[in-house]
């Protein structure tokens, strides 16, 4: 729709959105409506509360709002709240309090679930959306005859047989030509990604084949037990008994084996029966009896059984016996018995030659009912909770309490395996929280078996995160420790390829964001088409949804505390440090165990490393060697999996992102209005700073508004919007703030508001102030380990104009602060001579080399 749209549900609501997003009849749709008031009864009381839908839908036939709702849960909802949620005589589930809003306006209202998707159509669009949502779409005249052969000389052959018959075909023109109508696909039960897919010349020639194979078959009956819902059957719901306890007019009452109960309501009840949600329990089922006696047995057993099956034989046959056997008449007369009594009662006599050994031995239970109930609630209430008392010590409790009543206090192995009858997720969560149970929680390794966790193509899901690196560097010029770098990672989760890189010594921010996303469009010309990310401030900030938005990127925020959802970025990020980092001089492996650390081997007095040689190894490891290396969750190296992806799935040209200097401006930041008024005199106003070009001489362009955006490695400069194409700004103290970061800037403006509200006079913090505390002496020592990091930054991520000048980090340091070598001046601490000597010797054996770099 060209809108943003919002979703909850990662398996629910955005598969909804894809299949309106592409449906011929949905005209428009909004997420989030605004809420409306409901009313209805609930254990024979009012109620009334706003309500806000999922959906409002126009389409050709129908408007109104629209509710999604899983299965599960609109069954759990329906026996909760009846009177809101019911389902009807057709099936249907309905919500009759938002219905009668609805009536209200001449509208409509529908409750939809889980099941009404079709999850496979849905994979398929979001397959094939790259080519839906280009217009102009054309095929080379060669490879569209070549297809349409192929397709009607082999009616019903699959994507993969086709792509191993033709060896030169652009894949893209394959699924250009589907979308083109040139041939039939059933999108909607057969599955593209996994390219099974079957193509026929039309969907008819299509409906004639399979009439044909209709015509020529004999359907197979299938006999069906009907269940008959009456008081004392019993069911299985959910892997939970339940016995029928009352059967209404309106609802069913069912009671479990811990005399807990619930009302179903009867639509509700014959819908779960019907989807096989519940299933009855036949009084004798001798199928199920046969297969749990055979579950059961044990190998050695199994082996038993089939020694006296093969003895048995003859005996079978009419034969009798002749006294060579291993055991006596009497034991094959035995054997004969039991088989034939099993053959009676199961149908088969195999059965009863087994020896059910798991029988045998004193079934009852040793503990009396009194003292298994107080075992539990000492286990639930004392030793389950958060105070994580020893179990010992909750035992004693139980002895004294079980002396007290009057009972012989089983032993301690006996209390200690009823506590591990709690599986030990529950029982780490109930004592140590969520957080720390999640690690021994169940691995999920697909959402649903329709959709693959990692897409079905490149560039279809990638990981974003930032971790802070292991190594300590130090700086080219100055030889001063700069500490521990951060790094920005963009991962294909499909090929586990790693995309782009950005190292920054700030924290997380959203540069860091626009960083990598540049790195990875200059690198490849694509743009993710979902990004996973964690919660994060710099992910939820204007500028980065913006940029999403305008390049069709839909974002997903995965669990907090929930590392397992972003695996693919967290296992990389491992990887770097042990294959790469833990290798180098200055890494902080021994920061572990800091209380053994000594300053002759702390990281941070050994760091040799500066950031642009480290930045070049990095790279090369990344994009070379681990980049073709056999990946162990593949088989194949990254690399491999990446081109193999483009000779199945398509190079995808028609999402092609020119890298260009409109690019580069567009991924820049903007205000929170986005706009700036042009004042006549001074220019347009962006974060307390004026910028001015001489195309603001227009009395058209005068005390209106336009879009800017500005640099925040660069706050010398800025870019407005006017007469339909981005114009260059400069500051009104351009020399002040060239090449000054952002970040920087804040600083020194967050320094003066700190002394602005200490003094007495109380005043705002003017530009002026701004440029004469960032001129000043006083702001060197604030500002300097900023502006080392920005220099070495600027050495890596050059902004237009070439290398960074040495001149323009001179300061005005105060007498016995400076020396200077071969016309560079360095900025040392003044701890003597050898201090002094150590730096003069790395600058003489230094050699430092600009690679000029267009990531900005």
């Amino acid at each position: 729709m060209g809108l943003s749209i919002q979703f909850e549900s990662k398996t629910l609501e955005l598969p909804a959105i894809f299949e309106k997003e592409h449906s011929r009849s949905v005209l428009e749709y909004y997420d989030q409506p605004p809420s409306f008031k409901i009313s209805y009864r609930i254990k024979e009381k009012n109620r009334a509360h706003f309500y806000t839908a999922d959906f409002f839908v126009i389409s050709d036939d129908w408007i109104g709002w629209e509710e999604w709702k899983t299965e599960d849960d609109i069954i759990k909802l329906s026996i909760e709240y009846p009177e809101r949620y019911q389902l009807d005589e057709n099936g249907i589930w309905r919500c009759p309090p938002a219905e009668k809003h609805a009536e209200n306006y001449g509208l409509s209202f529908r409750v939809k679930i889980s099941k009404d998707l079709n999850m496979n159509y849905v994979r398929n669009i979001k397959f094939l959306e790259d080519y839906l949502l280009k217009g102009n779409l054309s095929v080379d005249k060669e490879d569209k005859e070549h297809i349409c052969n192929l397709i009607s000389e082999n009616p019903g052959i699959t994507i993969r047989e086709l792509l191993e018959k033709s060896v030169n075909l652009q894949v893209d023109n394959l699924y250009i030509s589907f979308i083109l109508g040139n041939f039939y696909m059933d999108i909607e039960n057969e599955s593209i990604p996994e390219f099974s897919a079957r193509l026929y010349i039309s969907q008819e020639y299509k409906k004639a084949l399979s009439n044909i194979i209709l015509s020529t078959s004999t359907p197979s009956s299938k006999i069906n037990v009907f269940f008959k819902i009456n008081s004392g059957e019993k069911v299985i719901w959910d892997g939970v008994t339940w016995i029928i306890l009352n059967v209404g007019n309106t609802s069913i009452i069912l009671i479990n084996d811990e005399k807990e109960t619930i009302d179903v309501p009867v639509a509700t009840f014959e819908y779960l029966l019907k989807e096989g949600k519940i299933k009855g329990i036949s009084k004798k089922d001798c199928n199920d009896e046969e297969l749990e006696i055979i579950k059961k047995a044990s190998p050695l057993e199994l082996v038993k059984a089939n020694e006296k099956f093969v003895l048995l034989q003859p005996y079978l046959n009419g034969e009798g016996y002749k006294g060579n056997e291993p055991v006596t008449e009497r034991t094959i007369q035995n054997w004969m018995r039991k088989y034939r009594e099993a053959e009676k009662k199961y149908g088969y006599g195999y059965v009863g030659l087994l020896s059910q050994e798991y029988k045998k031995g004193n079934r009852n239970k040793r503990i009396s009912d009194g003292v298994q109930l107080l075992m539990e609630t000492h286990i639930r209430e004392k030793y389950e909770n958060i105070k994580q008392a020893n179990m010992k010590k909750v035992y004693l409790q139980f002895c004294q309490a079980c002396i007290d009543d009057g009972y012989d206090p089983p032993s301690y192995y006996t209390f200690t395996k009823n506590v591990k009858k709690t599986p030990c997720y529950d029982r780490v969560k109930k004592r140590k929280g969520p957080k720390a149970a999640y690690a021994i929680g169940e691995f999920i390794y697909e959402l649903r078996s329709e959709t693959p966790r990692h897409g079905d193509r490149i560039f279809e899901i990638c990981h974003l995160d930032h971790t802070e690196l292991d190594i300590e560097l130090r700086c080219s010029v100055t030889g001063k420790n700069l500490g521990r770098p951060w790094a920005t990672f963009l991962v294909d989760a499909f090929s586990r390829r790693l995309l782009a890189i950005y190292i920054s010594y700030d924290p997380p921010s959203y540069r860091s964001c626009m960083m990598v996303l540049r790195e990875c469009v200059k690198r490849y010309s694509r743009f993710p088409s979902a990004i996973v990310v964690d919660g994060g401030k710099e992910f939820e900030s204007v500028y980065f949804e913006t940029l999403l938005t305008r390049n069709r990127c839909v974002k997903f925020r995965r669990p907090g505390a929930k590392a397992r959802f972003g695996n693919v970025v967290e296992r990389l990020f491992g990887t770097t440090n042990e294959m790469f980092i833990n290798n180098l001089t200055g890494n902080t492996q021994i920061m572990k165990n800091v209380r053994q650390v000594v300053k002759e081997i702390n990281p941070k007095n050994n760091s040799i490393w500066i950031l642009e040689d480290f930045v070049r190894l990095l790279n090369k490891w990344a994009y070379e060697i681990y980049d073709q290396t056999e990946h162990t969750g593949l088989g194949i190296s990254p690399h491999d999996m990446y081109e193999h992806s483009i000779k199945t799935s398509g190079a995808r040209e028609v999402t092609r992102v020119i890298y260009d200097e409109t690019f580069k401006i567009l991924t820049l930041p903007t205000t929170k209005k986005g706009e700036a008024k042009v004042m006549p005199g001074y220019g347009v106003k962006i974060n307390r700073i004026y910028y001015w070009a001489s195309v603001f001489r227009n009395g058209l362009i005068e005390n209106r508004q336009v879009f800017v955006r500005y640099d925040p490695f660069n706050m010398g400069i800025a870019y407005a919007f006017i007469n339909n194409k981005w114009v260059e700004l400069q500051s009104e103290k351009f020399n002040l703030f060239k090449n000054r970061s952002e970040k920087e800037v804040n600083i020194a403006f967050e320094e003066l508001k700190r002394r602005a509200m200490l003094s007495e006079k109380k005043q705002s913090v003017t530009i002026k102030m701004l440029s004469d505390f960032l001129n000043s002496i006083e702001s060197e020592e604030l500002l300097l380990a900023q502006r080392l990091k920005d220099r070495a930054m600027r050495n890596l991520y050059v902004v237009e104009g070439g290398k960074v000048n040495l001149e323009e980090f001179e300061h005005k340091p105060k007498i016995g602060e400076m020396t200077e070598k071969e016309n560079i001046r360095l900025i040392v601490n003044n701890q003597g001579e050898e201090s002094c000597q150590r730096y003069k010797n790395d600058i003489d054996t230094l050699k430092i080399e600009f690679e000029s770099y267009e990531g900005l």
